[in-house]
């Protein structure tokens, strides 16, 4: 339902993650309404949010509140990412080349299966219309105070 017009929130606002495509990345700068959220309608672990970004599963963040292991996942490049590049580089280098990454993991068990989509509540359908697109940068409503001078 078009609940809010293109692009006037930003692009993470309510994201969640789907069963079956890939994910979002994790941004660095968490908020109460900044996702990506589990598909059940719940904030993400700091346990997922690193598995997301290829972290080992043994990497512990108990010591961290969960908005420091956000932004500590969030800047930090995913480890497959810079395992995949360091052995390229190695190639070029002459080195040998391993066939296998260590950190990739294979899938091991099938997606959880589709649930029916529940209806908007009532106390948002008034929220649903055609909204008009955000006009572009330093346009919308409040683009006169905020790039003055």
């Amino acid at each position: 339902m078009p609940l809010f017009g293109w692009r006037t929130r930003y692009w993470s606002f309510l994201l969640k993650l789907s069963k079956r495509l890939p994910w979002w990345t994790i941004q660095a700068q968490s908020g109460p309404a900044t996702g990506p959220f589990h598909w059940k309608n719940r904030r993400l672990s700091a346990h997922e949010m690193g598995r997301l970004q290829s972290f080992p599963d043994d990497l512990s963040y108990s010591s961290l509140r969960i908005s420091d292991a956000q932004r500590l996942i969030g800047n930090a490049v995913p480890s497959l990412l810079a395992e995949t590049i360091a052995r390229e580089i190695g190639v070029v280098l002459g080195r040998s080349a391993e066939t296998s990454t260590k950190l990739l993991r294979i899938a091991s068990a099938a997606p959880p299966p589709e649930e029916r989509t529940k209806k908007v509540p009532k106390a948002f359908l008034s929220l649903v219309s055609d909204h008009e697109d955000h006009p572009g940068e330093r346009r919308g409503k409040r683009a006169s105070v905020r790039w003055a001078a």
